[in-house]
């Protein structure tokens, strides 16, 4: 699994929602590439801070972009 099919995974692997070989796939894929492992850790970061009120540090430099892109990608991929 290349790193732009995980970045179209990654919630519905960090929420749980993955099928069986979408969940090997990610699991596999995340252990070889520091890249998608961080990004999965910053997502898991913002998300925890987000249940729990205030960021206590602020949002990385480019992560709202790069989330905002995201969406607009999937977005286009739905319609």
């Amino acid at each position: 699994m290349d790193c732009k099919k995980i970045q179209k995974q990654i919630f519905r692997f960090i929420y749980g929602e993955s099928d069986e070989y979408e969940l090997r796939a990610i699991k596999a894929h995340l252990e070889i590439c520091n890249a998608c492992e961080a990004e999965q850790k910053i997502i898991e970061e913002i998300l925890v801070q987000i249940k729990s009120g205030v960021p206590d540090d602020p949002v990385p430099d480019g992560f709202k972009e790069r989330v905002l892109s995201q969406v607009q990608a999937l977005a286009e991929q739905d319609s």
